[in-house]
């Protein structure tokens, strides 16, 4: 009995996921505002990286960041989100020992984070759709070590409400993902 409550909770919280990130994946589509406060990017890759070797101190989890934060504008929660994502991806789809990189850059374009881990790879057919809704890296129908496919479309989708765009370049020992967001508006002197 025990063990059946379990499975019931355990499939219960997995369904609640679920239906939140559809939820925010229509309440995007529909061109719902988001929040638009200063984001401290910095703090928010800390905490992400954190809390993945929390979750699989497994795997080596790097940070590569400037000396002075960096800072956008738009939703911190839906921006955490999207590191978290990430970083889920990295951990669900990269054997353990693998050695992921979060880096903050602030280029030319924008501000540019990436996870660049030195796993497998992606395989080139599924680079094209990766970013698709309900696209998995894996083909179990066991979803209890898979995923549900939503996790880099909601990356797509917010970084795109933020007005920013994502990338991924991957081969055989590594792959990144990219989101480009834009940098702040300066206030005029």
């Amino acid at each position: 009995v025990t063990n059946a409550l379990g499975r019931v909770e355990s499939e219960a919280l997995r369904m609640s996921s679920l239906v939140e990130d559809l939820l925010l994946l229509a309440r995007l589509d529909e061109g719902r505002p988001l929040a638009r406060d200063e984001v401290d990017l910095s703090l928010l890759a800390i905490d992400a990286v954190s809390d993945a070797h929390a979750a699989s101190p497994e795997h080596e989890w790097q940070l590569d960041l400037p000396d002075e934060p960096v800072a956008v504008v738009g939703d911190q929660q839906r921006l955490h989100q999207v590191l978290t994502n990430l970083l889920a991806n990295a951990r669900t789809h990269t054997p353990e020992g693998t050695t992921v990189i979060t880096s903050i850059r602030d280029d030319l374009d924008g501000v540019r984070v990436s996870v660049t881990d030195n796993g497998p790879g992606i395989p080139e057919s599924l680079q094209r759709t990766v970013f698709q809704r309900f696209t998995r890296g894996d083909t179990a129908r066991n979803r209890a070590g898979g995923s549900t496919g939503l996790g880099l479309s909601i990356v797509a989708a917010v970084s795109q409400a933020h007005g920013g765009r994502v990338s991924v370049d991957s081969e055989p020992g590594r792959t990144t993902f990219s989101v480009l967001l834009p940098k702040p508006a300066v206030a005029a002197p």
